[in-house]
């Protein structure tokens, strides 16, 4: 939605999170096809005139939803990083994954990519965030001669990552946060010595 630029207050937001929260628990329910602005309007216990004051529509909160969610895997994926800095693959841990942990927590909206009836397009913005991520704020140090800072291979990382990232959700997230972050770390260390952010 374009309008409504303002700063909102803390209560403006909680009511915005309220209803994007009840939103995703309706489409893992009934399929994003059968919701319906009374179905979130009822699911989060406010009313339509509330709804509209911040939403033109489902298409507008679903839009908003999907590019909260964009931004938030890139940012959680920089947080610990120090722009500038070259970290080597050798010293990270299961914490150095923190998308992972973001994932993990936000279980019900990843579920989302599990579902046939799901918000059109969402398949591919899970790759998408994470090759942008690489394409932007790292290059990576190869073990040997290799050129693994091209487009393709950042792009063949992206879609890898996210294929084991969804698999993991396809499982039920039997495997902790913290083994599906060393299996991550374990593939980075067989091709990567280090990467530089920013």
């Amino acid at each position: 939605m374009e309008v409504k630029k303002e700063k909102l207050s803390p209560q403006a937001e909680r009511t915005k999170h309220q209803f994007k929260q009840a939103f995703t628990e309706l489409i893992n329910e009934k399929g994003y096809s059968h919701v319906t602005v009374t179905d979130i309007v009822q699911r989060a216990q406010y009313n339509r005139a509330t709804f509209y004051l911040y939403y033109l529509d489902k298409p507008d909160i679903t839009e908003e939803l999907r590019k909260e969610m964009f931004k938030q895997i890139k940012r959680t994926s920089m947080e610990r990083y120090e722009p500038g800095k070259v970290i080597s693959t050798a010293s990270m841990d299961a914490n150095s994954f923190e998308l992972v942990s973001f994932i993990y927590d936000n279980r019900l909206f990843f579920n989302l990519y599990l579902m046939e009836d799901t918000i059109p397009g969402l398949y591919q913005e899970l790759p998408r965030a994470i090759f942008e991520l690489f394409e932007e704020q790292f290059t990576f140090t190869p073990i040997g001669h290799h050129d693994i800072n091209s487009s393709s291979f950042k792009l063949y990382m992206a879609h890898g990552t996210a294929g084991l990232i969804l698999d993991w959700a396809r499982n039920g997230y039997q495997k902790s946060p913290i083994e599906v972050s060393q299996e991550l770390i374990g593939i980075l260390q067989s091709f990567a010595a280090g990467f530089r952010v920013g």
